[in-house]
């Protein structure tokens, strides 16, 4: 995806693979099935009905099948943009963004889970910012002759680096490859509010010096977006990947693969100039612990992770071994628990979740 188009509409749409889910699903082609591009003329189809049906009087001389069904067998049998929008407004349904005020810039925002506040962000200040945070973009500007590949395919594409660690594919892994790319979307709704509630400005508004290597969004820099996505899919598909207890603080300790490239894509981001380390650790934060809420919610689990991030006094960098330090430090990170709902996921999502758990 071109640099430049990172914030056009359509370039979201690559982003969030909604034209993917058409070609997985073979929707554009059924009109191209014999081979020639643009489908069958409607003026064709309509000759040849009326040269073959004859005489109609109305009357019903079949009975539906694919009506009254299940609906897990019914979602299966949806077009790709239609199972990505179902599964797009369950999930959003499950979480909320609050931000008190809506004419200024916000100090604080939350997120819930059923109503439950699962995590807290309290922002930065700019000052605080050029004080404590712009001399990391210096020592990060060194790694980019080594991380500038790395750097761009990022822009657009988080999957690939994922499935380094476990092939996702249409054919052997659709479910799990389905939610890969709804959580992707599914943070995308939550961080975006609370990057315009924020309203923290890029690195690139602190010094002319900065000169990232690709182009600045023209969104909020706080909390970093790649940071919040690239660790929600890395708590979701450690759940997948893994034959283990799920326990995200534990695998960030002790540093599985998923988290270690999560770690990466995220510091890439300031190693290109665009975001702060505390984006990183605010991102990380916002997205391991949703993701938590979503897997524990889906396993018909009572209870999660919530989580305060006081974004207002951190000073540090951004990499997993701070991440992990800063879970264990409550005047960095507070961590406490939250009720979920029983009883409150959807039948034909429950079926999707064991199909993808069965994929691994």
């Amino acid at each position: 995806m071109p640099r430049s188009a990172y914030d056009a509409y359509d370039a979201y749409d690559a982003y969030d693979a909604y034209d993917a889910y058409d070609a997985y699903d073979a929707y554009d082609a059924y009109d191209a099935y014999d081979g020639r591009r643009g489908g069958a003329p409607s003026g064709a189809l309509g000759s040849a009905r009326d040269g073959t049906v004859g005489y109609w009087d109305g009357s019903a001389d079949r009975t539906p099948l694919s009506t009254g069904r299940g609906s897990w067998e019914a979602y299966q049998t949806l077009g790709g943009k239609p199972k990505a929008h179902v599964l797009d407004s369950t999930l959003r349904s499950l979480f909320g963004v609050t931000l008190g005020n809506t004419a200024a810039a916000n100090a604080t925002g939350t997120v819930q889970c059923f109503g439950q506040t699962i995590v807290t962000l309290n922002k930065p200040e700019d000052q605080f910012l050029a004080d404590h945070q712009l001399h990391y973009l210096r020592t990060a500007a060194d790694l980019r002759p080594d991380r500038l590949g790395e750097i761009k395919v990022q822009i657009g594409n988080l999957r690939s680096f994922f499935g380094l660690v476990g092939h996702m594919s249409p054919e052997a892994t659709k479910w799990t490859l389905m939610l890969h790319y709804a959580v992707l979307r599914l943070m995308q709704s939550i961080e975006m509010p609370l990057k315009f509630g924020f309203d923290v400005a890029r690195p690139i508004a602190m010094s002319y010096k900065v000169q990232p290597i690709i182009q600045t969004p023209g969104h909020g820099s706080w909390p970093s977006g790649h940071a919040t996505e690239s660790f929600a899919l890395a708590t979701l598909l450690t759940r997948l990947f893994y034959n283990r207890a799920f326990d995200p603080a534990s695998e960030i300790a002790n540093g599985n693969e998923l988290y270690r490239h999560a770690a990466r894509i995220a510091a890439n981001r300031t190693v290109a100039g665009v975001h702060f380390p505390t984006d990183s650790m605010a991102g990380a934060v916002l997205g391991v612990t949703v993701a938590e809420a979503l897997v524990r919610l889906l396993d018909g689990e009572t209870e999660t992770s919530a989580r305060l991030f006081h974004g207002e006094s951190y000073k540090g960098d951004f990499n997993l071994s701070l991440l992990s330090s800063a879970l264990n430090d409550a005047s960095v990170i507070e961590v406490s628990s939250s009720p979920l709902p029983s009883g409150q996921v959807p039948a034909w999502l429950s079926s999707m979740w064991e199909a993808a758990k069965g994929e691994w």
